[in-house]
């Protein structure tokens, strides 16, 4: 982070699911998905034979044919690159409500898919197209849902801003799970709710992946001219939920006291029309 005050300061300032719909529209847990699996894709290109509306046909087709129709499947969302460090990323973010339903899901798609391309030959060719768009390397990240996120007021089929900000926790020694739990949901309902150009905030942490340290925040806006108004906002929200300045800095530094200090920014542009 260090903090989500300073990052997200930092990344306005620097003008830098919804298309995930992670979670149902109240904190009910045993409504809200338990599992994000995030799935990183490397866009190949468009070859001399394709073009980007083959490719989105495609995607449609088996979004249609297979994942709409898979049960252990909550929700899905596809995030294409716009600012990061690697161009040719597309994200695949798929939800379920138990880590069973990770494997059972992908038995299901295998049963939809030979339902849906009967003939062996016709299923093999149109998978061999569709991954035609990609190169072989694909790298997954599990992770579990946290309480406190904030959901769209409605459903819109227009591409959005998606910034993901990923951070380092550092549990203190004096710390508690219930004291970074309380800090995170003071800060959320005192700044990102009230916040109306964060269309949607979903926060995640480590479940199965490369780093057991990971916290990751995602938000949604309507564009980058959004994001990086909502700085203003957020002084201004800060500043009126703590108003006297030794008990903001005080605030501030216990939360510190849970992260590294270290924060990666990156941000996608969804792509609504191949989501579930």
């Amino acid at each position: 982070m260090k903090t989500l005050k300073n990052v997200m300061l930092v990344v306005a300032g620097m003008m830098l699911v919804c298309p995930v719909q992670i979670q149902a529209q109240d904190e009910n847990e045993n409504e809200r998905p338990q599992f994000v699996v995030m799935t990183t894709t490397h866009w190949k290109g468009v070859s001399s034979d394709g073009s980007w509306e083959d490719f989105l046909a495609l995607e449609k087709e088996y979004l249609e044919k297979v994942t709409e129709k898979n049960d252990f499947i909550m929700a899905t969302a596809v995030l294409n690159h716009f600012y990061t460090a690697d161009n040719s990323e597309l994200i695949r973010v798929t939800t379920y409500k138990t880590w069973a339903d990770i494997e059972a899901a992908q038995a299901r798609n295998d049963e939809l898919a030979e339902a849906a391309w009967p003939d062996e030959s016709e299923r093999d060719a149109f998978f061999k197209k569709r991954n035609s768009y990609f190169t072989n390397h694909h790298s997954d990240e599990i992770y579990r849902t946290i309480p406190g996120a904030k959901f769209p007021a409605e459903q819109s089929d227009e591409s959005k801003i998606v910034y993901i900000q990923k951070s380092h926790v550092d549990f203190p020694d004096d710390g508690s799970v219930d004291e970074i739990q309380a800090i995170r949901k003071e800060f959320v309902d005192a700044v990102i709710r009230p916040n109306s150009l964060v269309l949607g905030y979903y926060p995640l942490r480590h479940g199965w992946g490369a780093d057991n340290r990971e916290v990751v925040d995602v938000f949604i806006y309507n564009s980058l001219a959004d994001l990086e108004a909502s700085g203003k906002v957020i002084d201004d929200l800060i500043e009126g939920h703590w108003p006297d300045e030794a008990k903001r800095d005080a605030f501030f530094d216990r939360q510190d006291a849970y992260y590294t200090g270290w924060h990666g920014d990156f941000i996608y542009k969804s792509l609504p029309e191949i989501s579930k």
